[in-house]
């Protein structure tokens, strides 16, 4: 099933990134929106504000609409006044007028009389005679200083009409001029006339400060659109890393990381799926140690029954040779043999022990037992070794019991084998010394010598198991070791 998982899996450099999809592009767009920030969004908020803000707002509408309305509206009512009676006109002309109050309005009829007149809210009516002909003054009275002024005569000729056309192209008020009856070829029925005020067809002028106001907060709102925009970017990379990192940092049952879901195919999932690739690489080398480590377990199992055989029947002919007359330099071959007899069991011993322990079917019996009475056993069982050695043998313990909760067993292997590394790696110091002391709080046995500690080779140097058995069985008992190496010689603490 694990090979099933891993047959699709296709090796992270090897995958090629869209840029569509990358991070590079998404930020490449951020840049790219703050680059056209400043000469895109201020002439479009301004567009906005022309536009859309002027439009829309009720306040800033022209209470008569523009000229161009006005004068659609003055040529319609002309036109639909084709054939109509003084009275209808001067009739419609009232409806009118009430619906645009401030406007003047007047009729001249076909003869060239002026026969309505109809004034604006604002405007001063005054009549006067000049050279015979009466005059009706219309003055706007919005600004008195630049009032407007309209004079109607009571008869109009050629002259009079050319000159106020001429003035009714340009001046304020607005005024729009049309026949009765509109494009029709009768223009015989005379014209009527409609002056407004300019500022009633013009948008309020508008409150500069009140726009920069706005221009500046629809600025600051796109503003910090894009710097959320920035830190949500720089937010979802950081939270993937971090997402990331504590995977990393959580080891699975097997003290693995487990693998992490790729959520996008960018960078940061290029980098996910090596970090994958990598656990799935090291899950299957976990795998093939297990199998390794079985596989020489079961070879230290057997070699070690194997070669037990064969020991035991030349253990059996030496034996034999012993009850025979040799020489000296024979005899003495013999005892050497025997020796290498005993290193040779005692390693198959500590190769089968060391198999057990790490494969977790050493059984330990814990007990609470008198460490230091333990350790004086031990010691007085090696006595002669180191009488025949000549070490120095010093040993100061206290009367006082010392339990601690330990294999009884256990313990005697575990001193056997640091007296037995004494004797291999420190014969040059000729001494031993065991004794206690406190550490940490605690009371440590502590076993010395005087040889030329860790920082040089022994000309005896072993495998190396009778420490890791030494390691192995004082964890599974619950002590701690300290070795403190120095050129003088070695100091192992054992305490609880």
């Amino acid at each position: 099933m694990k090979g099933e998982g891993r047959k699709d899996r296709i090796p992270a450099g090897k995958r090629k990134l869209r840029f569509g999809r990358s991070l590079m592009s998404r930020y490449m767009l951020l840049i790219l929106a703050a680059v056209l920030f400043v000469p895109v969004v201020l002439p479009l908020t301004s567009i906005i504000y022309v536009v859309v803000v002027n439009n829309t707002n009720i306040e800033n509408t022209a209470p008569y609409g523009d000229s161009t309305k006005i004068s659609n509206l003055w040529s319609r009512e002309s036109k639909e006044l084709h054939g109509a009676t003084p009275e209808e006109i001067h009739k419609r002309l009232e409806q009118l007028h009430g619906k645009y109050p401030k406007s003047s309005m007047y009729y001249v009829n076909k003869k060239g009389e002026t026969a309505y007149i109809l004034g604006g809210e604002d405007v001063n009516v005054t009549e006067s005679t000049q050279a015979g002909i009466t005059v009706t003054t219309l003055k706007w009275a919005r600004n008195d200083k630049n009032a407007a002024v309209t004079r109607i005569p009571d008869l109009w000729d050629a002259n009079s009409a050319l000159e106020f056309m001429k003035e009714a192209s340009y001046r304020d008020p607005l005024t729009v001029v049309s026949f009765v009856g509109g494009d029709n070829e009768d223009k015989g029925q005379g014209f009527m006339v409609i002056e407004v005020p300019r500022y009633l067809l013009e948008k309020s002028q508008n409150n500069w400060p009140m726009e920069l106001l706005y221009l500046g907060v629809l600025m600051m709102i796109i503003l910090l659109l894009f710097i959320v925009m920035s830190i949500l970017f720089f937010a979802r990379i950081r939270k993937r890393l971090i997402r990331l990192q504590t995977a990393m940092m959580t080891p699975g049952k097997e003290g693995i990381p487990l693998p992490v879901d790729i959520l996008r195919s960018d960078e940061i999932g290029q980098l996910e799926e090596s970090f994958n690739a990598m656990v799935y690489q090291l899950t299957d080398s976990r795998h093939r140690e297990r199998e390794e480590e079985q596989l020489r377990k079961r070879l230290v199992a057997g070699l070690s029954h194997d070669l037990r055989t064969p020991l035991t029947v030349i253990r059996g002919h030496m034996h034999s040779l012993h009850k025979e007359p040799l020489s000296a330099t024979a005899d003495n071959s013999l005892r050497r043999m025997e020796a290498k007899m005993d290193d040779l069991s005692g390693l198959i011993d500590n190769m089968l022990s060391y198999n057990l322990l790490a494969s977790g079917k050493y059984t330990l019996k814990l007990e609470q037992k008198d460490i230091l009475r333990i350790v004086r056993e031990a010691a007085a069982a090696w006595y002669p070794v180191w009488e025949k050695e000549q070490y120095e043998i010093d040993i100061d313990l206290p009367e006082e019991p010392l339990i601690w909760q330990v294999d009884e067993q256990g313990m005697r292997r575990v001193l056997d084998n640091l007296f037995q590394n004494v004797i291999r790696h420190a014969a040059c110091g000729k001494y031993i010394g065991i004794s206690t002391s406190v550490v940490q709080g605690r009371v440590a046995l502590v076993i010395q010598d005087r040889g030329p500690g860790l920082q040089e080779d022994s000309d005896t140097k072993g495998t190396g198991l009778g420490l890791s058995i030494v390691d192995l069985l004082i964890r599974e008992m619950g002590l701690r070791k300290r070795l403190d190496s120095s050129p003088e010689g070695v100091r192992i603490y054992i305490y609880f």
